[in-house]
């Protein structure tokens, strides 16, 4: 089965996978543009050391400027942000189909959707729109129920409520039944609302005022070391984030420690603490 956003194959998710085998994941990359996909990454100080040029994102063939992984990634970037409407029902119709593989494979699906971004799904807004298309798009054996659809009284019959239909104001509410999680700069971003979403904010020492957010952030906080990882930091237990992907599994109140990989072990920036 063909997917148009997300993919599978990323080595960090698929680590996940062999520690918590009840879970499968599922990664949305794009392309770190700009500070609407990324707000913090000049704050943080994360540009040099993105993952976004990590892995095979960054082998780029002699004479090349580009890879068809980097393209792959601005393309969806520009979906997103030239077309939103037609992005999210991309992106929910994925969601359906990696959800109903899943379901086939005795499997709990989990997300993350800022693998190379930092895009405060929370405020992006789903439309009903997206969840019908999404459907007759997925299930045309139930498309003559959607006749009529986008007139204002026009009301989904019990056959499509019982497909999963619902009104929901983002993506997390849309799929309430799917554990979502990410990394995040952005400290001030508020989602305990959402029980089926886990961030986990990335720590960088590239500003004061950013590095002072330590204190009062109350998710688990990522760290990236250059070094022996120590065993505390800043009174927080460290533990090896580099053994699983599946952060909303990690117990709370700690430092999530992450070796530093390839260039990032040259950054200077402040953005790896050098141990």
């Amino acid at each position: 089965m063909s997917y148009s956003l997300l993919s599978f194959s990323n080595p960090k998710i698929l680590k996940g996978r062999n520690v918590y085998s009840e879970y499968l994941s599922a990664i949305l990359h794009l392309s770190p543009v700009n500070t609407k996909i990324c707000p913090y990454q000049d704050i943080a100080g994360c540009k040099e050391a993105c993952l976004n040029t990590a892995g095979r994102g960054g082998i780029i063939k002699k004479g090349e400027t580009t890879n068809v992984i980097q393209e792959a990634r601005k393309r969806k970037t520009k979906l997103y942000l030239e077309d939103r409407d037609t992005f999210m029902s991309y992106l929910i119709s994925d969601i359906i189909k990696f959800d109903n593989y899943c379901k086939k494979k005795d499997k709990l699906p989990c997300l993350r959707l800022n693998g190379t971004s930092d895009i405060q799904w929370e405020h992006i807004p789903t439309k009903n729109t997206h969840y019908g298309i999404s459907r007759m798009y997925l299930f045309q054996e139930y498309a003559k129920y959607f006749e009529g659809y986008g007139h204002p009284e026009w009301k989904p019959c019990k056959e499509i409520v019982d497909l999963g239909w619902r009104e929901a104001k983002n993506i997390f509410e849309l799929f309430p039944h799917i554990q979502f999680y990410d990394y995040t700069k952005i400290p001030t971003r508020k989602v305990a609302q959402y029980t089926n979403y886990h961030l986990t904010w990335s720590y960088s020492e590239a500003s004061s005022k950013y590095a002072q957010y330590f204190d009062t952030i109350k998710y688990n906080i990522a760290v990236v070391f250059n070094g022996t990882m120590p065993i505390y930091y800043k009174g927080r237990e460290v533990i090896d984030g580099d053994i699983s992907d599946i952060r909303f599994m990690d117990k709370p109140n700690v430092v999530v420690g992450l070796k530093a990989k390839g260039k990032a072990r040259q950054d200077m920036s402040g953005f790896v603490i050098h141990v």
